[in-house]
């Protein structure tokens, strides 16, 4: 039996003294055939890229909750009929720099701030207790996990349409002080925005969620907190019915 695997091709010798099979094992050793190429990933259907959206967005967001130190309780803000918990903490346009004071009383823990956070009173700091002498809207967001900032653009807006309500943002954040002041500058944000740099505030009004927004009547009761985006109408509604106190509610 003959050695040439290309035998079957016939033995004829061409003009060069070769046989057809010798001709195809030569080319085949000075042109190699290319190396199989590995099957291309099919692309994404529109339906599945939504899906991966969709299930990208949930991650962020779960993200973002587990970034904060929340002891397990709801994350979905203070319950409506409670009364909001003492907190104060810097400006983003202050140069005050350190952690929130969340201490409600005389008897509090030193770890929770120095004094009571109500006897906290400088124009560098959200003091929550001077905020709640009107109705309130506090907005919670942060900086990873998703993008809030588009909410507070939308309270910022609205706000001055609504008078005799205070508005505020509180911002877990560890940012620079320096490139969160730029933040606020260029999105054009004029009310105060509050840096609670680990989370402390967060924790204690059960906020997980980005945006979190909590409303409250004058004195801080919590009429609801609402956990998501909300349209400037959404806004200006639930912040006018603060007006009109918990009884017509």
């Amino acid at each position: 039996m003959s050695d040439d695997r290309f035998g079957d091709l016939g033995e004829e010798p061409r003009a060069d003294g070769r046989t057809v099979g010798e001709r195809l094992e030569e080319r085949d050793r000075t042109h190699p055939e290319p190396p199989d190429r590995p099957p291309e990933h099919r692309r994404p259907s529109a339906r599945y890229a939504w899906v991966v959206g969709v299930a990208f967005f949930a991650v962020a967001v779960i993200g973002a909750i587990n970034s904060l130190p929340n002891e397990g309780r709801s994350i979905r803000g203070p319950k409506p009929g409670g009364t909001l918990p003492h907190f104060s903490a810097p400006l983003a346009t202050s140069s005050l720099e350190g952690d929130a004071n969340i201490r409600q009383n005389e008897k509090g823990a030193d770890s929770a701030g120095p004094v009571p956070a109500c006897e906290v009173r400088s124009p560098d700091v959200l003091n929550s207790c001077r905020l709640t002498r009107r109705p309130s809207v506090i907005t919670f967001v942060f900086d990873r996990g998703a993008d809030c900032h588009p909410q507070v653009d939308r309270v910022e807006r609205m706000r001055q349409s609504v008078k005799g309500v205070n508005f505020a943002v509180v911002y877990f954040t560890r940012m620079d002080r320096t490139e969160l002041r730029k933040v606020v500058e260029r999105r054009g944000w004029k009310l105060p925005v509050a840096v609670d740099e680990d989370g402390a505030v967060a924790n204690l009004l059960r906020v997980g969620g980005c945006p979190t927004t909590v409303f409250a009547y004058r004195g801080g009761k919590v009429r609801r907190a609402v956990l998501g985006p909300i349209t400037e109408q959404g806004l200006r509604e639930r912040s006018r019915a603060l007006l009109r106190g918990p009884a017509s509610s």
